[in-house]
């Protein structure tokens, strides 16, 4: 039987295993006239978007109507105006200055207007060495911000190339923060919004509430009284809360489950390629295993891993035609994508010659599935690494299992470390104690340009301690440029010809982001960026 037959009966007998699921651990809120419950798969560690511990995707989706931008992504990724009266204008390129003009109608909700003071709240609380923000891109650039009334001037110190998206991101309450320990701010709760809901309470490991913000005037106000996010954690448990009524509307992760939602004739299931990529990040830093430092355990690595197999074993029902990610920086619906890690294709004889040539010894002779011999490889010992993701979700556990199976095929062996969202992303992967982690990013069409974040040498979001000093170069120029054509040049050029080949981290899949709505709510639209799938929630409405 060929290796790809064996490891579709592998996820074909999990999947088995798996149909009877426990049920939701407490009874949810069901809905009613007023409430729509939305059934989520993780709970926020504390309210503190963007800020070190969280940066996730489930805090964004309830804090980005609480803190309204300027403008915000739509389902095809482009800024419009939210809070703003038009789009922010560049008034001159040297230094980059720009003017946005908030809404008249724009109030926090407790009455008090929306300004440039809170813009500049923003800024200050971004830029204060005090904080600890996940990132401080793009503020940093920023030299003033000037103005007392709805009008903002905007001044950068040098040529930014998403100067768009910065200016365009939510202000701060100044009339709250002012004064205010910023690191201890928003954890449980937020006083104020100027979006269309605020926070109302929070049952935590259970549900968060948002209701209704009846001051918002800046856009069309919700339909809907409040909106619940029902924390589920097992993956069975939310599918089947779906079902039974107990939620009308989730933003699932890729699961096999969809599928049976797509044969529901109470279901709509809109699925899109979005601006979210599976990747396996490697730890080059002293707390990770020491082979991982040599490159060519990196290359056995990747070139040891089928991901055009994995995404046709796991995703071929739920997003057929699926391929495997060759590029960090790009997807491939962009113009500007290029193939970059396309160059190590799947090979296991090659995986053997790369680590025997490199005088590794106690590995199998030739790749066997029933393989129990591990590779030991001189001055850096056995090729045993920890393998790190979130708990609960049963594809990426799939996924695992079918890479620890190839690797272990020919000699390298993966142990899981599983572990809940805020967990691993709250103290794991910024501790840099790991080998590997797999998870996803989800971004914007402006995530390539604050690239360096992530990929450049000393970057806020660089947990795998990656340093290449041309790549870095070439990160933060692209990061300065205005220009389109030449900043997508200088990004591909340092992904093709340096991250590509040093292999800090393996993109696995473009992840399909996927919404199921039941069919007595309507209005939900998919956006594939990490605005979510509330992004316009005030067209939400009874079917």
């Amino acid at each position: 039987m060929s290796q790809r037959s064996v490891l579709l009966l592998i996820a074909a007998a999990i999947v088995a295993g798996l149909v009877g699921g426990s049920g939701a651990a407490a009874k949810p809120e069901r809905q009613t006239a007023g409430t729509i419950v939305f059934i989520h798969d993780q709970e926020p560690p504390n309210l503190q978007d963007e800020w070190t511990g969280n940066n996730l995707y489930a805090t964004s989706i309830v804090v980005n109507n609480i803190w309204y931008g300027c403008q915000i992504r739509n389902n095809v990724g482009k800024l419009i105006p939210r809070l703003c009266a038009s789009k922010p204008k560049i008034i001159k390129r040297n230094p980059l200055t720009i003017r946005l003009t908030y809404k008249k109608s724009a109030v926090w909700s407790d009455g008090v207007p929306v300004t440039a003071k809170d813009l500049r709240a923003r800024w200050q609380a971004f830029v204060d060495p005090k904080n600890n923000p996940v990132s401080r891109t793009g503020w940093d650039q920023i030299q003033s911000i000037s103005g007392n009334g709805k009008t903002a001037t905007i001044v950068f110190k040098t040529r930014y190339g998403a100067w768009e998206a910065t200016v365009s991101d939510a202000p701060y309450p100044a009339h709250i923060i002012t004064g205010k320990n910023m690191n201890e701010m928003f954890l449980n709760d937020i006083p104020v919004s100027s979006g269309p809901w605020k926070f109302d309470s929070w049952q935590k490991g259970v549900q968060l509430t948002v209701v209704k913000n009846p001051r918002f005037k800046a856009g069309p106000p919700m339909k809907y009284d409040r909106v619940v996010f029902r924390y589920i954690l097992d993956t069975n448990a939310r599918f089947q809360a779906l079902k039974a009524g107990e939620g009308q509307v989730m933003e699932p992760q890729p699961q096999l489950q969809i599928a049976d939602f797509t044969k529901d004739r109470n279901f709509e299931v809109q699925r899109k390629i979005g601006f979210a990529w599976e990747h396996i990040d490697i730890q080059l830093g002293d707390k990770g295993h020491p082979a991982l430092k040599k490159r060519y355990v990196r290359e056995a690595l990747i070139t040891g891993m089928n991901r055009r197999q994995i995404a046709n074993a796991l995703y071929g029902e739920i997003a057929p035609g699926l391929k495997p990610a060759q590029s960090h920086l790009f997807k491939p619906f962009e113009d500007t994508y290029q193939e970059s890690f396309g160059r190590y294709k799947f090979s296991q004889q090659k995986v053997l010659n790369i680590l025997t040539k490199n005088g590794c010894t106690g590995g199998p002779s030739k790749a066997s599935a029933d393989n129990n011999d591990i590779f030991s490889c001189p001055g850096v010992g056995k090729l045993q690494f920890r393998f790190g993701t979130t708990t609960g979700n049963q594809l990426r556990a799939l996924t695992f299992q079918i890479i620890q199976r190839q690797l272990k095929s020919v000699g390298i062996q993966l142990d899981a470390k599983f572990e809940v969202s805020g967990t691993l992303f709250g103290t794991t992967l910024p501790s840099r104690d790991w080998d590997l982690l797999m998870f996803t990013y989800v971004g914007t069409p402006d995530s390539p340009t604050t690239a360096k974040d992530i990929w450049a040498c000393g970057g806020p979001q660089n947990y795998m301690t990656y340093c290449n000093q041309k790549a870095s170069k070439l990160l933060n120029r692209a990061s300065v440029t205005l220009e389109a054509g030449p900043r997508a040049k200088m990004l591909n050029e340092a992904e093709g010809k340096y991250m590509a080949v040093d292999i800090p981290s393996i993109p696995v899949y473009a992840r399909p982001v996927f919404a199921i709505r039941s069919k007595k709510l309507a209005g939900p639209r998919l956006n594939p960026t990490n605005q979510g799938l509330p992004w316009n929630v005030e067209g939400w409405k009874a079917a």
